[in-house]
């Protein structure tokens, strides 16, 4: 056997992990709820999981029905497929949320305030507001500006997870793939969770740049504009940090010699960590300290792994005598790790609980742009059905991650889509966890499932795939 092919057996192997362990979190999540919220009875929730689960075995299962859909979908030319898809795209999350918006209500409730104790602050990476006043500037200040930008993004996403589906998996996937997060409920409800929906559509564009030319073909110019598009992708969340050394990994499973690919990553990391530089300095300036991004991560891992921690959110004020932020993060993440060491049951105990409070639920937001808008009942069963349709993908997507491994994750593309998922999965075992923390790893859950239905209805396409190993098919 390869290297390189038992390299990919192994994140194949890892990628079942994370998908059982997700969907347990989901079938776990009603309990969880109850026993730490209350407020909805959990056989209205596990009501909601047989739904679910149903309707992913439905799909699974109709085979004839999904062929004929899909042949339909691929007959269509592309450009009346695409012309459809974005503009019905964008007209359907313009309307649904200008019609939110434009109902008043009351602000939800915010529980836990800012966590900002500091007149020098740099909790919060600059990312979402920069472009956030870029749009002010061109749109103005309105909630009309922000619903054309919502639908923008969301539009911008579903083209790339069009793109990434059927560069993956075929036209006849990817096609699929676009529809399915172009109807998919929480894209369409969130519209106030731009943070997220960037965050999620950064993600898809970075995928898509590195396999939009073959790895060997990167330019030097390439990899610069790709290295500060990176570099912004960190100014939003911290997490992109590490994607230079997935890259490394990308470029040699795909084939490139070792040299050549650690010189192409140290362009990347180089331009991602230029384009990071000016915020670093600001935060040198103003905080006295080096700070490259962000000092919360003494935050989202304490409160995770405390004595009082249930694995999400908690309030923790700094303690008297800290003069600034620095000092808190650090405080905070040697706090976090004394007590994991010494309560290593405890910390499995809400291992579980952060799986279950970051995938049990696609719903847990709903209400934010619902909150007194709508009656209760109604604002139940809209959060039933985005719940079912969410969990119909699990089961879908474990299924296939199950039963059509190699197939589905049988190439570097298809193992790259699954990454930011287990990347989400794993980062949250330890970290502070909620239902707003999947939302990135969203479009890339719905190309996957895609590819599921595309191989039960003979529609996936061999692309690129992964090398046999001894005694193995393709």
């Amino acid at each position: 056997m390869t290297s390189a092919h038992w390299f990919a057996r192994c994140l194949q192997r890892l990628a079942q992990v994370a998908g059982i362990a997700i969907a347990l979190g989901a079938l776990g999540y009603p309990l969880l709820h109850w026993h730490f919220v209350g407020t909805v009875n959990p056989l209205l929730g596990y009501v909601a999981v047989l739904l679910g689960f149903g309707v992913g075995l439905v799909v699974l299962a109709w085979r004839s029905g999904v062929k004929r859909l899909m042949d339909g979908l691929v007959r269509l030319p592309r450009s009346r497929y695409l012309m459809l898809l974005l503009v019905g795209c964008f007209v359907l999350h313009f309307a649904l949320l200008r019609i939110i918006h434009s109902i008043p209500s009351e602000e939800p409730p915010d529980i836990f305030g800012s966590w900002v104790f500091f007149e020098a602050s740099a909790m919060y990476p600059p990312g979402e507001d920069l472009l956030m006043q870029a749009v002010h500037v061109v749109l103005g200040r309105s909630g009309l500006a922000t619903v054309l930008y919502v639908s923008g993004l969301v539009t911008f996403a579903v083209w790339l997870t069009y793109r990434l589906g059927a560069m993956a998996f075929g036209e006849a996937v990817g096609r699929v793939a676009g529809i399915g997060l172009a109807l998919f409920p929480s894209w369409l409800l969130y519209g106030n969770l731009e943070y997220d929906l960037l965050l999620g559509t950064l993600f898809l564009l970075l995928v898509y740049l590195f396999f939009r030319k073959h790895p060997e073909n990167h330019s030097y110019g390439y990899l610069v504009l790709y290295g500060l598009i990176l570099g912004y992708t960190c100014l939003v969340k911290p997490i992109a940090l590490l994607f230079p050394l997935a890259i490394f990994v990308i470029y040699l499973g795909s084939r490139v010699r070792f040299a050549a690919a650690l010189k192409r990553t140290a362009v990347v990391a180089a331009f991602m960590l230029l384009a990071i530089a000016p915020w670093t300095i600001r935060n040198y300036i103003v905080m006295d300290h080096f700070v490259l991004l962000s000092t919360n991560f003494g935050v989202v891992l304490h409160t995770a792994n405390n004595p009082d921690a249930d694995g999400r959110e908690m309030m923790m004020k700094p303690l008297p005598g800290e003069k600034d932020e620095v000092e808190m993060n650090k405080r905070h993440i040697r706090e976090a790790v004394a007590w994991i060491t010494a309560h290593p049951l405890q910390f499995l105990k809400l291992v579980a609980y952060r799986v279950g409070w970051t995938w049990g639920t696609d719903s847990s937001f709903v209400s934010n742009n619902l909150y007194g808008k709508v009656p209760g009942w109604l604002l139940n069963a809209i959060r039933g059905v985005v719940q079912i349709v969410y969990l119909g993908l699990i089961a879908v997507l474990l299924f296939g991650l199950l039963a059509h491994r190699r197939r589905v994750l049988g190439s570097v593309l298809a193992l790259t889509i699954m990454a930011p998922i287990v990347y989400i999965w794993a980062l949250h075992l330890i970290c502070q966890a909620h239902g707003q923390h999947h939302l990135p790893a969203i479009p890339f859950l719905v190309i996957l499932g895609a590819a599921v239905i595309g191989q039960r209805s003979g529609h996936l396409a061999d692309r690129g795939r992964v090398p046999p190993g001894p005694k193995e098919d393709a």
